[in-house]
């Protein structure tokens, strides 16, 4: 899996950044500073991608990783906690949500090592 950008999107970050600072001159701006070079994309630097899915949280073991307690479903000791459990990106910071989620799996966790097993 890469996440790295493609000639399409190095043009259309040319193409935007142009666009962009004549509209800011046509404002009235007396300074613009852009870098139109994308470069190849890191995640080692923080970019606010807030990267998620891998492992979806589904209702069936056939389109799904996990259960609605972040438990594997072929694997039923371990619980896989993060975002990795969203099919993708919901377009806002996903931190208030993998919250709720670590306390429905701590929930789980709790059922689990009282009785082994699948918990849905």
């Amino acid at each position: 899996m890469t996440y790295n950008f493609t000639e399409q999107d190095r043009n259309l970050a040319a193409h935007q950044t142009a666009r962009l600072e004549e509209i800011m001159q046509e404002m009235g701006a007396n300074e613009v500073a852009s870098n139109p070079d994308i470069g190849d994309y890191n995640i080692m630097p923080y970019q606010t991608t807030h990267n998620t899915g891998g492992v979806i949280m589904g209702a069936e073991p056939e389109t799904s990783a996990v259960n609605n307690y972040l438990q594997m479903w072929d694997c039923e000791n371990l619980f896989v906690v993060g975002a990795s459990a969203f099919p993708h990106n919901s377009g806002y910071n996903p931190t208030p949500t993998v919250g709720a989620l670590s306390y429905r799996a701590a929930e789980g966790i709790l059922q689990y090592l009282d009785n082994p097993g699948p918990l849905v």
